[in-house]
């Protein structure tokens, strides 16, 4: 009977652990999610106080400042311009065209 009764307090130690492992892992999640939120209605509330809305009653600034220069054509990195070759396949590697042995 001894073993037994050592055997049952055991058990329940382990469960015991289990539980408050679960517990603590619960916690640590809830607490991640709640950052989480928390952050994304921090952000919400940065993007409403800082992007300025046009209304009728406050129409925006005329400046007399001169429009910047129109750009001319825009200057290319590669040396191509004429018409595009695609590189050559062999055959063997269409997939397109391959047959289920």
């Amino acid at each position: 009977m001894d073993n037994r009764d050592s055997k049952s307090s055991w058990i329940r130690e382990q469960w015991r652990l289990y539980e408050e492992s679960q517990t603590t892992m619960g916690v640590i999640f809830a607490g991640i999610a709640a950052l989480f939120i928390a952050g994304i209605a921090a952000a919400f509330i940065f993007a409403k106080d800082t992007n300025p809305t046009q209304t009728a009653s406050a129409p925006p600034l005329a400046t007399n400042a001169p429009a910047p220069p129109i750009a001319r054509v825009p200057e290319t990195t590669g040396s191509g311009g004429g018409q595009y070759n695609p590189p050559k396949q062999d055959p063997r590697e269409n997939e397109q065209m391959e047959r289920p042995r």
